[in-house]
């Protein structure tokens, strides 16, 4: 799953961005790419444990009911990512420097944001161990992402105030609604 998140986040990068004179600073470029390989690289580490404990991993192979987990994780993975999809390709579409208008932006000011950190949440979930509910590493890239994310929803919010007027974005949440 965190193959297919990435996948389709390059995807969306490339479908749906735009040429632009604004720079990344390439600290964040390189924190960006340390992550998404350091988390990939912890994910397949821990899983790796549970192959070297097989004489065949392809024997191990069986089509078994989802578990609940799974029954949880995958519906809110699949919502997520169309959120996420649509914020983005909404976005992509407004002129430069526009406040966004869409219904989904009217009580948050990134609920791509959101969306980002329910993907990971399900992954976590999903990605438990045998008699956990949450996978401890996966979490731990959840919590990383939702303070940066929440650092830059924070500047968003704030940029808006300045840039259209306290009033249009005052009542909106930064990201979680009804805590922040």
């Amino acid at each position: 799953m965190m193959a297919v998140q990435g996948v389709r986040r390059l995807a969306e990068s490339i479908m749906s961005g735009k040429s632009s004179t604004s720079k990344m600073w390439f600290v964040h470029w390189v924190l960006g790419i340390a992550f998404y390989l350091a988390v990939n690289v912890a994910v397949w580490v821990e899983g790796a444990e549970s192959l070297q404990h097989s004489p065949s991993p392809w024997r191990d192979i069986t089509i078994e009911a989802p578990s609940i987990r799974t029954m949880l994780g995958l519906p809110l993975f699949i919502l997520a990512s169309g959120i996420q999809n649509d914020c983005h390709a909404y976005l992509a579409s407004l002129p430069k420097y526009t406040l966004p208008d869409h219904p989904i932006f009217h009580t948050m000011v990134c609920p791509h944001y959101t969306a980002e950190c329910l993907i990971y949440f399900s992954l976590a979930v999903m990605g438990a161990p045998q008699g956990a509910w949450i996978n401890r590493t996966v979490f731990s890239a959840l919590l990383f992402v939702a303070s940066n994310l929440a650092v830059t929803a924070s500047a968003t919010k704030h940029w808006y105030m300045q840039k259209f007027g306290r009033e249009k974005v005052e009542t909106r949440w930064r990201m979680i609604p009804f805590v922040f």
